[in-house]
């Protein structure tokens, strides 16, 4: 009985890790969309653009202290694709 309990804990721990495996690669990055909602409610942001046939990320915040940090966030949560594709441009025009 020992080698039938060793044998159905290896299947089910390799099921176990496979399952999570799977789960993991699948899990796909935001969108730059929900990055870009998720960055509203996380910094005080007056406005963003995301150009069309233009690649940029236009990005106005009210206090010019927030720019770094926003752009680290930015960095921190799209996908390397769309940092690779788009031109990131934060900036203040109240301060």
């Amino acid at each position: 009985m020992g080698v039938k309990r060793k044998f159905g804990a290896l299947i089910l721990t390799s099921v176990i890790v496979m399952s999570v495996v799977f789960w993991y690669t699948q899990q796909k990055p935001d969108s730059t969309e929900q990055v870009m909602n998720a960055l509203w409610d996380t910094y005080d942001v007056q406005s963003y653009q995301i150009g069309d046939t233009d690649p940029v990320i236009s990005i106005d915040v009210y206090d010019k202290n927030d720019i770094h940090e926003v752009e680290k966030y930015l960095k921190a949560k799209m996908s390397k694709d769309d940092l690779k594709h788009y031109e990131i441009v934060v900036f203040s025009r109240w301060s």
